[in-house]
């Protein structure tokens, strides 16, 4: 979903006004001063970010310390706090909700859209992944086209990469949030915690594991009906406050194919 500002623009027709076609252009300090916003770098302690802003301008302060990976997406972020509020906007935002705002319907995840909307379009990412498989080597390859954080650019090549996908992050709790590519979303669905041979659960429990991608099982992580006569690919990161964040796919697409076909068969018997 693109993500609209109070002033009716979408990310897209902000890049469209400013003619920006290609990542090497995605200047977000330029970005923001199109948008009534000015960018400052300090170091800031307990936060990553912070805006304040009144009637049609606004001062973005980034924590001078951030990789500037980190910086990038704290300033689209920020700004689409701002935009979306446009007459009045104060938020401080930490490391937290940038990982983990992505599922939940409130203004840090809305932020997270629109910066993911203004520094990683879809219509400059999509050819770029074509095709890419979806590990943690392919986000590398893109975040670093993109200048952007690991866990945004992870969420992107689910979201319009070639293969069925899923986002995973989890804690010694369990699942915090997962975010679905459309071919799976509704479809399949994640388990409360991951199974006991997957690469998060070695990683959550302190154990060494070989990096990715792994083939599991899908009962591993998937909680559908047989969903044991199935394989994905895992591919799994130790991440912020140790959490974990895993990417599985379907490279073999036969359990989506026989869930639909499934589930058009329990409808006609109803």
């Amino acid at each position: 979903m693109t993500e609209t500002n109070s002033s009716g623009q979408t990310p897209a027709e902000i890049l469209s006004d400013l003619g920006i076609r290609e990542p090497k252009d995605l200047d977000i300090e330029a970005i923001a001063f199109h948008c009534g916003a000015l960018i400052q770098y300090k170091p800031l302690s307990g936060c990553e970010a912070r805006i304040m802003g009144f009637d049609d301008s606004a001062i973005i302060t980034i924590n001078a310390n951030s990789s500037p990976e980190r910086k990038r997406f704290s300033g689209g972020h920020e700004l689409g706090h701002w935009m979306r509020d446009r007459r009045t906007a104060t938020f401080q935002c930490n490391e937290q909700m940038f990982v983990r705002e992505w599922s939940e319907d409130n203004p840090e995840k809305r932020a997270n859209r629109f910066a993911a909307d203004l520094l990683l379009p879809a219509r400059m990412f999509r050819p770029l992944s074509k095709d890419l498989p979806v590990t943690f080597a392919s986000v590398e390859k893109l975040a670093a086209i993109f200048k952007m954080s690991l866990s945004a650019t992870a969420i992107r090549l689910v979201e319009y990469g070639s293969y069925p996908a899923m986002l995973i992050c989890c804690d010694a709790a369990g699942r915090q949030w997962y975010v679905a590519s459309s071919t799976v979303n509704g479809k399949l669905w994640p388990l409360d915690r991951p199974g006991q041979s997957t690469q998060a659960t070695a990683l959550l429990q302190g154990r060494v594991a070989a990096a990715g991608p792994h083939d599991k099982r899908a009962d591993q992580w998937i909680k559908n009906f047989r969903a044991d006569q199935y394989w994905i690919k895992e591919d799994s990161k130790l991440w912020a406050d140790q959490s974990v964040i895993s990417l599985i796919w379907w490279e073999d697409e036969s359990q989506l194919i026989d869930q639909e076909n499934f589930e058009e068969e329990s409808g006609s018997w109803r």
